[in-house]
């Protein structure tokens, strides 16, 4: 018989930070769990610091899979292959737990009973300052996930590591790079998971700047070519559905043209605000960020 948690690290070139991480989970007030950390192809001391330690944290039980490099979705799949426990909890290499964390989780599970996801808050830590509250949730159901949009962060997710393997895992194709997660949730909703919220500060999102601000375009490339893929599969045409899709490719193409504004590209970021607004006319948000994305050009 496994433990209840299963901690799920996928690590890539993680050696800097991934003790912190472990830290985080070691830290637990609720010990009923193994981690299994896989270095994904790294190329730097990850695994050595890994060994270290588990050898300075011997109470801990870890085990360390090794693979080629393969993208952090197939990490996740080699994790939740070599686990046993009874649930997935994930936890990126560069991102930290608070000590309440499992047992609040394993609170809500007991209370909650059906439960086959649960997703807390997190902090917002922007190079090395905690700078707002992330509040996750609340859609639960497929046709809001896919319509309104992700609101569950893979690090603050504990989810049914049978329900995680009935679906196939995290996708392995490349179109979807970046969208892994969002599949995930999406293919579980469709499968008809039972997705719940709890609404409490349990994990800390830490985020350099670099990331996803140097490839802005691929990002919501491969967002697109997730929506296109679950539109496709969509049961039904109706006019009502097709404008949903528009929306939210618009959204899509918002939220693009928002992060090249941030990066003080306003031209770019207002060939993606048009393309928004040619999906969405009646955006409002589309209208005001392409209007203080032309005031910023003028200045």
């Amino acid at each position: 018989m496994g433990q209840f948690f299963s901690v799920v690290i996928p690590a890539y070139n993680a050696e800097t930070f991934i003790a912190d991480a472990l830290d985080s989970v070691a830290q637990q007030t609720l010990t009923d769990y193994e981690v299994v950390v896989v270095d994904d192809g790294s190329s730097d001391g990850t695994a050595k610091r890994v060994r270290d330690w588990a050898t300075a944290h011997s109470n801990v039980e870890l085990r360390l899979v090794k693979q080629d490099n393969q993208g952090i979705g197939e990490a996740r799949n080699a994790g939740i292959r070599a686990a046993t426990g009874v649930y997935a909890a994930f936890l990126d290499a560069d991102d930290l737990w608070l000590e309440r964390k499992l047992e609040a989780v394993a609170g809500r599970l007991h209370g909650a009973g059906s439960a086959d996801l649960v997703c807390h808050d997190e902090w917002l830590e922007e190079g090395g300052v905690r700078t707002r509250r992330l509040t996750h949730g609340p859609y639960s159901s497929y046709r809001d996930l896919l319509f309104k949009g992700n609101t569950v962060s893979t690090s603050a997710a504990v989810v049914r590591r049978d329900r995680v393997l009935a679906v196939g895992g995290f996708s392995r194709d490349l179109r979807l790079n970046g969208m892994e997660d969002y599949d995930l949730w999406l293919r579980l909703a469709r499968a008809g998971c039972s997705f719940d919220y709890l609404h409490e500060v349990l994990g800390i999102y830490r985020v350099d700047g670099r990331g996803i601000a140097s490839r802005i375009e691929e990002h919501y490339e491969h967002g697109l070519n997730l929506l296109a893929d679950h539109f496709q599969a969509w049961p039904r045409r109706t006019p009502y559905d097709r404008f949903l899709m528009r929306r939210r490719r618009s959204d899509m193409f918002r939220a693009a043209g928002r992060a090249f504004g941030k990066q003080g590209n306003y031209h770019k970021a207002l060939r993606f605000i048009r393309k928004a607004l040619r999906e969405n006319p009646f955006s409002l948000k589309g209208w005001v960020l392409c209007g203080l994305n032309l005031g910023r050009m003028r200045l």
